[in-house]
């Protein structure tokens, strides 16, 4: 399964969408993703595709990533896009809670120094390999189980 976090009006082929309420006929599930666990099952998706989701999570990014790293079989994927914190797209939205630093993936990345000194003391789970690049005032983040 591929999965679709927070499809909204636009949703990616080829993934099951998901969304906070069924506001069009492609929602396949409906969710809060402020509440957990999720709906899905560990070990269930291939993949999880969140785009301009998880900024406006006021769960802190360790719950959400964990769920995600949860969900995830092992080898899956999870790509993700939220805004650079301080960037008009983290600032201009009301509903932003909060934005990232491209280093904050590190933390959850085992070959990356910022989880050797940090990240495994503080996370029970961990991505085996990552990667983060800049796109716009975006990051864009691919991150493996």
């Amino acid at each position: 399964m591929k999965l679709e976090l927070g499809s909204g009006k636009a949703p990616t082929p080829g993934y099951v969408h998901h969304d906070r309420r069924k506001h069009a006929p492609h929602i396949d599930v409906v969710h809060d993703l402020e509440m957990l666990p999720w709906p899905w099952t560990s070990e269930s998706s291939d993949e999880i595709l969140g785009l301009d989701v998880f900024e406006h999570f006021h769960l802190m990014p360790a719950d959400w990533m964990r769920e995600c790293h949860r969900i995830l079989k092992l080898g899956g994927l999870l790509r993700l896009r939220v805004p650079i914190f301080g960037s008009p797209w983290h600032l201009i939205d009301p509903t932003h809670v909060r934005g990232f630093h491209p280093l904050n993936f590190d933390y959850f990345v085992r070959n990356r120094e910022l989880y050797h000194k940090y990240g495994h003391y503080y996370f029970d789970f961990s991505f085996s390999d990552g990667n983060v690049q800049i796109e716009e005032f975006n990051i864009i983040a691919t991150l493996k189980k």
